[in-house]
């Protein structure tokens, strides 16, 4: 039975999905929660980017043992891979991604280059990464509308290179499975047996095809799947970690393929990045949709049948979907909560234990059940709150059939506290209308979703916003018993993340550009 290399781009790829912008703290948790799934590589991020991109890079290669820590680098700039290196400097396990366009669309639209240019900067490239790193992969982007023949004549040469992995993308979700079989059938031909290189697939999902491709490079000798928590990502986004996990699960039989994942940790892995990116799933979305696992009692049945029908192919325990659901006690003491936060994978000191500890009693005492997803949306918003300018203090609203909607908010701005009220058509536009005339910000609300964490009328509201200015996107998240107030938590809480993506450069992966110098 074969073992298969999961390579998890959630913090890089992922992060692409339209308005997703995750701080630094956020990165890492999610990257503790993906070594705790035991992905096999997690990709950090591209740290010539920006500082808060290496910064994010840095501290996950600091903090996460266990998997291969993959740091992105462009072939066209030679000095990404010096500041890659130097915000791997402390991981274990340290690897360098780096990458060229091989289909004519691509080369000619960001590299001006023909073929025989690119295929030379492609080997420098990994000339370049390996004096710098032992493992070094490489990825050809939007392979599958090149040519088979400079999809081959590329992978060869790079080979010779010494990359410990070759990529080969479908970057614009345009392959079948029967293209992506062919391909990699001619390439492992023409590697021949003795190669050392791993052979890795990376598919989009433009016409739903991401997992089925990706098996299908399985099938014709790919090591390894780039994947992604839900198949976030651009557009359609990328192959879901949770669909090939469990395919490969349920159909062992028929693959043979072997992951090193702990499977209970899927349904947390997944919860933990919608409640992040504010990206929430389908309920027809298989494996961690809500009706995945659901079927009606009263469908058509076949003779006089009346026990519920043969139809589950996987538990969804072994997914640990109903986690969720579990009970937690509201009267834990201080030890037994901390050694909670453990089993569930989050890592506080002694300050954030604290502050989270006395979240969870003020939430034990206005809630009648405590759930672990309450615990895990209030641990997120104690933990994981971006550099604050702007900071709620107070808020009063007052609404009615009647009355005209009023909000009285209290923000901190800048260090200074400031007050001021207004109207609006609701409450939380009363209360949105406000902090745009005290804060001087007036972006467009592009999104706005309420979701109860958990069932009963006092479950906590989850809130989530996407607010777009002078062509920045963000989401902001916010929870609370109080509709209004958790929804302006999440307007301040996206309003605080602008501001920190306004002070970041937009640099592109294939263009050239000078790379700042990180602080060492």
């Amino acid at each position: 039975m074969s073992a298969i290399r999961l390579f998890d781009t959630t913090l890089r790829d992922g992060e692409k999905s339209p308005g997703t912008m995750l701080t630094v703290p956020e990165k890492l948790r999610l990257a503790v929660q993906l070594a705790r799934l035991g992905v096999d590589v997690i990709e950090a991020g591209f740290p010539a980017a920006s500082e808060v991109q290496f910064a994010a890079v840095q501290k996950v290669a600091q903090t996460v043992s266990g998997p291969i820590i993959a740091a992105l680098a462009r072939a066209t700039n030679p000095t990404d891979f010096d500041v890659a290196v130097r915000a791997l400097a402390s991981c274990a396990r340290p690897r360098l991604h780096t990458f060229v366009p091989v289909s004519p669309f691509y080369r000619k639209h960001f590299l001006k280059k023909g073929f025989q240019e690119t295929l030379d900067l492609a080997c420098k490239a990994v000339r370049l990464a390996k004096e710098r790193c032992a493992d070094v992969e490489f990825s050809l982007v939007d392979a599958f509308r090149a040519s088979t023949e400079d999809v081959v004549t590329m992978v060869q040469a790079v080979a010779e290179a010494g990359p410990t992995v070759i990529n080969i993308a479908d970057t614009v979700g345009y392959a079948t499975p029967v293209e992506v079989e062919n391909l990699f059938r001619s390439l492992k031909i023409a590697l021949g047996e003795s190669s050392g290189v791993m052979l890795s697939i990376h598919c989009h999902n433009d016409l739903g095809l991401a997992v089925a491709n990706s098996l299908a490079a399985l099938a014709a000798g790919a090591s390894q799947v780039h994947v992604t928590v839900n198949g976030i990502g651009e557009r359609a986004g990328n192959t879901a970690l949770e669909e090939l996990a469990a395919a490969l699960k349920a159909r062992l039989d028929h693959f043979g393929f072997e992951l090193s994942l702990d499977s209970s940790q899927i349904g947390p892995t997944c919860r933990l990045v919608k409640r992040l990116t504010g990206i929430h799933v389908q309920v027809h979305k298989p494996v961690v949709g809500a009706n995945a696992f659901v079927c009606e009692a009263t469908v058509p049945q076949l003779g006089d049948a009346s026990a519920q029908p043969p139809y589950q192919i996987m538990d969804p325990q072994q997914f640990g979907l109903h986690q969720a659901a579990q009970p937690v006690a509201k009267d834990l003491g201080l030890d037994v909560f901390h050694a909670l936060l453990q089993d569930m994978g989050v890592l506080v000191d002694e300050k954030s234990l604290q502050a989270c500890y006395d979240a969870y009693r003020q939430l034990a005492e206005r809630k009648e059940e405590l759930y672990v997803s309450d615990l895990e949306n209030l641990l997120d918003e104690t933990l994981l709150a971006p550099p604050q300018r702007y900071k709620l203090l107070y808020l009063n609203v007052s609404a009615g059939s009647i009355s005209v909607p009023h909000a009285t908010v209290q923000l901190e701005i800048d260090g200074q506290v400031r007050q001021d009220a207004g109207f609006g058509q609701g409450p939380v536009d009363a209360a949105f209308k406000t902090i745009c005339k005290m804060t001087h910000r007036f972006p467009k609300l592009v999104r706005y979703e309420v979701h109860a964490a958990t069932s009963g009328t006092d479950a906590l509201g989850e809130v989530h916003v996407q607010l777009e200015e002078n062509g920045q996107t963000v989401q902001g998240r916010g929870v609370a018993t109080d509709i209004v107030l958790a929804s302006t938590k999440a307007f301040v809480n996206a309003l605080n993340k602008l501001e920190q993506k306004s002070k970041e450069p937009s640099v592109s992966e294939f263009t050239e550009w000078e790379s700042w110098q990180p602080r060492l």
